[in-house]
This record gives structure tokens, C-alpha cells and sequence, in this order.
């Protein structure tokens, strides 16, 4: 199946396959783009000759240029499969987007599933999309199937393009199609979603490409300052010149070869999904979950107070042997452990909080839409199978009380109680006053929930596009270490040379 492209690429690039040119044409084949060997030779004599051109300027020996030129031949593949795989990912993000658009305008015509598929078809003259959709139709149409038709078939495109979006759209037109009723609500609330995604994900693009922009210029800056250095250090008297010192040539070498590996890094963190991020913190936020929710604090205390007292008889022990530096060192460590407890609380409880709010607005989005046909206590029952980790233990809490006490608002004013967020409250008043509204106003207080969530939607989905920022903004800084490094080690054997010639 097309949907696991990805997933063979990732074994072919931790098998090395990608080093056999043959490999690399049929993974860029299978993104749809054509790619000759002979454009990969054309490219290997680029990179090479620009390895030895940079190696030439900085007067590195024939035999050092020969590991530049090596780190470069061994980076292209992955370079050239990057660019291509960062051309595909963006054309399947514009294919699910209008697929979503599309699907949701056509079904609300009709309300009938395999009409608005094929009215959707008809948008994608050829490609992927075209041919997952036509699956989906073809699949229905023949009638036969295993437990649910509609599930089946759409999880034909689900599979293709995997977001929980596409789920959450495709869940609620299979319910609107088996149980009938009105949805005009729900789908302008699933476009609403579906746009705040949209524009959250074209800004997630600009700014990584803005951030590799960045630091490509970066590493051109620093490699001409790294040049202007040596060109300063090649016009002194040759008893003073270290071009061809053993460490100079060595970190030079080294400096150039780790250049071309942040070039690497950087173009690689822009090739990635745009329609599918893998939370890959969801055991951690849960262990720091848990921590908190069984903290004690005065058996932490106790604890902390033992390390700091062996902490403190170490500093006394070297005042005893006249070592004043390393009993400061071990009084601060001291103090440190004496509040290691609340400490590592606190960022625990950060990290978690931050994940809420995070995750909270998508949660209450399914919410509004399983509200459309089902009472609130139904609703939260459903979603805690695919609900977020960090919220799964506290939505079975709430459900296990609420079918104790149905009528008591305490189960959802304890909801994430801990954590004493206004955003989180608000919500859960106003999902028991929809309990209790009845249906007469049910749906105006729906629509008001949905709403005040808009806000959070927009918020939460820019939480997550700085946590993808993160890892390329700190790349911008690493040319400047690199950089650093390498003057500062010329620097000292400038000045080894220089005090031994002074002495000579």
C-alpha cells in the first residue's frame, strides 16, 4: 500500500540503501517525481568539487580534503531525497486540505457518503489522492465487506493520510449518514477546525523555511569569517604560520566536515510530515502525570533532606582537609538537593500543564461534534479510547462518577482539578450546564462552546508548531560554535608558536 512509502524509506536510509543510486531513484519514484542517474552523477560532481574547492581554500593536505569529500558523498543522497521528499509532503498537505473542504461542502448537499466522494474525485484529475478515493468508491460499491462498510472504505484514505482530523471528519459523516438528522452545525464547526489547522500548518512552513534560510546563511557567514582568519594567518612570515600545523588542518578538517552535517540536519527537519506529527513525549508527559497526582510532599522532603545532609557532611569533610573550593561546591550542591523535591515538581507540573493546554481544545472539539447526537455522558464516554494520554486516567475518573452521581457538577469541577486551569473549568461548567439544559437549549449552548474553543484550537495548534520550531531554531546557532571552536584552537597554536619563537 502507498501508505507506507515513509516507512520504507526510513529502513532503506538505517539499511544504507540509499548510497546504491538505483535505491535512491525508485524511493523518489515513489514519491512521484522522476530522477535519472545521471542527474545523481551531476550531482556527486558538484559536491565533490565543492568539497575540494573549500578544502583547497583553507589549504587543507591532499589527504584530509579526501574525508571532506567523503562526508559530502555520503550526506547527497540524503540531501536530494529531502528536497524531494519536502515537495511531496507539501502537495499531500494541499491534497487532505482540499480533500476536507471539498468532502465537507459535498456531503452537506447530499448527506450521503459516497456521493460527496465522488463529487470529491472529480477535484483530482490524477495523482494519490485520486487513486485512494477511487479505492474508497470502488470499495463501497462492491457491498462486501467485514464489519462496517463505510469505516472500511474510509479507512482506505485514512491510511494514506494519516491525521486525526481526517478521522475525527470521516467519524462524523459515517454517524450523520447511519442516524440522519441535521448537520449543518457540525460541518461549518469542522471547516472552522479544519481552517484554524490550515493556516497554523502554511505559518508552521514559512517559519521553518524562514529558520533554514537562516541558518544557511549562517554557516556562509561563518565559513567566510573562518576564510578571512586564514587568509590572515597564511600572509604572516612563514616562521609564525600555522596553516600547515597538524591541529590547525585537523580542525579545519573537522570544522568543514561538521558543517556539511548541520547542512544535512537542517534540511532534514523541514522534510517531514506536515499532515501527521508523532507525539513522541506521550510516555514521559504520563510518567510526570502520574508523579504529580501521587505527590507527597513531606515524604519528598524527607527524602531530599537525607541527600542534602550527606551532601553537606561531604563539604565538611573537605573543610577538614583544607579544600575551600570543593566544600563551596558541595555547600551549593547541598541547598540544591534540599529543594531537589520541589524542583523537579514544578517542571513536572510545567511540562503537563503546557500538554493540556495543548491537547484539551482538540479533546473538547470532539466533544461538540459527538454532542450533535448523543448526551454529554455518552459523549465523554466515547472519547476516552483515542483520547490524549495526559488526559485519559481523568476523563475514566469523570465518567466512573458520573454514573454514580449523573445530576452532581462536583465530578466536573474535580476534573483536572490539580492543575486549576481557568480555560479547562470554564468548559467543564458549561459541559454541565449542557447536561442539564436538556434539548430545548442544547444546541445554543453547543454553539457557545464551540466558540470559546475556537480560540483555544488557535492557540494550542501554535503551542504544538513551537515545539517543531524548536529543534531548527537551535540549529541556527550551531554554525556559530563550530566557528567558535575552530578560531579558538588556531588562536592557542598561533600562540604556542608565537611564545616559541619568542624564547628562540
Amino acid at each position: 500500500m502507498k501508505g507506507s512509502k515513509d516507512k520504507s524509506v526510513d529502513r532503506s536510509r538505517g539499511k544504507f540503501g540509499l548510497f546504491h543510486p538505483g535505491n535512491l531513484q525508485k524511493q523518489i519514484d515513489s514519491y512521484g517525481y522522476n530522477f535519472s542517474i545521471g542527474r545523481y552523477c551531476v550531482f556527486l560532481f558538484i559536491s565533490a568539487a565543492g568539497a575540494i574547492g573549500c578544502g583547497m581554500l583553507f589549504g587543507l593536505h591532499w589527504y584530509l580534503i579526501i574525508p571532506v569529500v567523503f562526508t559530502c558523498i555520503m550526506v547527497l543522497p540524503f540531501l536530494i531525497l529531502d528536497g524531494y521528499k519536502q515537495m511531496y509532503e507539501h502537495k499531500q498537505f494541499l491534497d487532505i486540505s482540499d480533500y476536507m473542504d471539498q468532502m465537507l461542502y459535498s456531503f452537506r448537499l447530499n448527506q450521503k457518503i459516497l456521493l460527496a466522494l465522488k463529487d470529491t474525485r472529480t477535484l483530482f484529475a490524477e495523482g494519490r489522492m485520486h487513486e485512494v478515493i477511487g479505492e474508497a468508491i470502488n470499495y463501497i460499491e462492491c457491498g462486501s465487506y467485514r464489519y462496517e462498510l463505510y469505516m472500511e472504505a474510509l479507512k482506505i484514505i485514512e491510511n494514506a493520510y494519516p491525521t486525526k482530523r481526517l478521522c475525527a471528519i470521516h467519524e462524523y459523516l459515517r454517524t450523520v449518514e447511519s442516524n440522519g438528522g441535521a448537520c449543518e452545525e457540525g460541518i461549518d464547526l469542522l471547516l472552522q477546525d479544519k481552517a484554524v489547522w490550515a493556516d497554523n500548518v502554511v505559518l508552521l512552513q514559512e517559519d521553518k523555511k524562514a529558520a533554514r534560510t537562516r541558518t544557511v546563511f549562517s554557516l556562509f557567514v561563518t565559513m567566510l569569517l573562518a576564510l578571512i582568519f586564514h587568509m590572515v594567518y597564511r600572509s604572516m612570515p612563514e616562521q609564525y604560520t600555522i596553516v600547515c600545523h597538524p591541529v590547525t588542518q585537523g580542525v579545519t578538517t573537522l570544522y568543514l566536515m561538521l558543517n556539511i552535517i548541520i547542512f544535512r540536519k537542517v534540511n532534514r527537519q523541514i522534510a517531514g510530515s506536515w499532515i501527521f506529527r508523532e507525539d513522541t513525549k506521550g510516555e514521559k508527559i504520563c510518567r510526570y502525570f502520574e508523579m504529580i497526582s501521587s505527590y507527597d510532599e513531606k515524604k519528598e522532603a524527607r527524602k531530599s533532606f537525607v541527600f542534602a545532609g550527606i551532601a553537606l557532611g561531604t563539604a565538611i569533610l573537605f573543610c577538614l582537609f583544607g579544600q575551600a573550593l570543593a566544600a563551596a561546591l558541595a555547600v551549593i550542591a547541598a541547598i540544591l538537593l534540599l529543594n531537589q523535591h520541589k524542583i523537579g515538581y514544578r517542571l513536572a507540573y510545567d511540562k503537563v500543564v503546557q500538554e493540556i493546554n495543548r491537547v484539551f481544545p482538540g479533546w473538547l472539539m470532539e466533544m461538540a461534534l459527538l454532542l450533535q447526537g448523543n448526551n454529554v455522558q455518552v459523549s465523554i464516554e466515547k472519547t476516552i479510547d483515542h483520547a490524549p494520554i495526559v488526559l485519559r486516567s481523568e476523563l475514566q475518573n469523570l465518567s466512573d462518577s458520573l454514573k454514580r452521581t449523573p445530576d452532581a457538577i462536583e465530578p466536573y469541577l474535580e476534573f483536572l482539578g490539580m492543575f486549576e486551569l481557568s480555560a479547562v473549568l470554564s468548559a467543564m461548567k458549561m459541559l454541565y450546564a449542557i447536561s442539564e439544559s436538556g434539548n430545548g437549549d442544547a444546541q445554543s449552548q453547543i454553539r457557545i462552546l464551540v466558540q470559546r474553543n475556537s480560540k483555544m484550537m488557535d492557540k494550542a495548534e501554535k503551542l504544538s508548531n513551537e515545539k517543531s520550531l524548536a529543534g531548527i531554531n537551535g540549529t541556527f546557532y550551531l554554525p556559530q560554535v563550530t566557528v567558535s571552536v575552530q578560531t579558538v584552537a588556531n588562536m592557542v597554536v598561533f600562540m604556542l608558536m608565537f611564545l616559541g619563537q619568542m624564547k628562540i
